[in-house]
């Protein structure tokens, strides 16, 4: 089975670079990502209620800033494995002191608070799908935005979003740069610059791509910005799954 989308438009964010030079550069193991950062800015959210926003969705919803995604009510796909983590351990901490939870904290811990602060702030009355699939995550994400561009035949919003683990949890996973990636994927080929992917889907019981591939969305990022001082135009990124059998 394979399905091919277009992206239309892409925004990228990795461990606080966002600009297609630097991305260049450590795609090209040229540039290591920076340990600290300073944390974007959504420019179409009210600024007064910037300050509730966690660094987790401050990072998601400022990748969303896309003139389609802001403004073409589309429907929206919204991938991350572990959702707004720091924000959970917060309140797991705070219960397990005894101390009252705070329901607005509670509601924004939600894996789909992201979204729906996003359908709120630019009146989105599309559908939106919330997806988390372990180590899959990523890829499950691209594949159900895939599905819905053949099946409505029209554009969606793809995001994934997934920060570093608190270190609570560092012995569980390995510590993976901060990363969101937004895009406007479509069934058609509406622009000459448009990139498409090709997602095959096989039944092997070995793969050496996904023995190299061990973090898809980082290895999508680094694809796409392998080329020195281009991004990646008119070209075919083919994701290949290969299921046990």
């Amino acid at each position: 089975m394979t399905m091919k989308v277009y992206i239309n438009s892409i925004n990228v964010w990795l461990q606080g670079v966002s600009d297609a030079t630097t991305l260049t550069l450590w795609a090209n193991d040229k540039l290591s990502l920076p340990q600290e950062f300073t944390l974007p800015k959504p420019q179409y959210y009210p600024k007064g209620q910037l300050r509730r926003l966690s660094p987790f969705s401050k990072v998601a919803l400022h990748c969303l800033d896309i003139p389609q995604a802001l403004t073409q009510n589309l429907p929206l796909i919204f991938a991350s494995q572990h959702g707004d983590l720091a924000k959970t351990v917060a309140l797991i901490k705070d219960a397990a002191v005894g101390d009252d939870l705070s329901p607005t904290q509670f509601a924004l811990s939600v894996h789909n608070a992201t979204t729906g602060l996003f359908s709120i702030a630019t009146n989105n009355t599309a559908p939106t799908t919330t997806i988390s699939a372990g180590s899959n995550t990523f890829i499950a994400g691209l594949i159900e935005a895939a599905m819905q561009c053949q099946q409505e035949s029209m554009s969606v919003i793809y995001t994934y979003c997934d920060f570093y683990v608190p270190v609570e949890y560092r012995q569980f996973e390995e510590c993976k740069p901060a990363r969101c990636i937004t895009m406007i994927l479509s069934n058609e080929n509406s622009s000459a610059s448009s990139v498409a992917i090709n997602i095959n889907l096989n039944k092997q019981k070995n793969s050496s791509e996904n023995k190299v591939l061990s973090d898809l969305s980082l290895n999508f990022i680094r694809y796409l910005y392998l080329q020195k001082n281009e991004i990646i135009q008119n070209k075919s990124y083919t994701l290949t799954l290969d299921f046990n059998g």
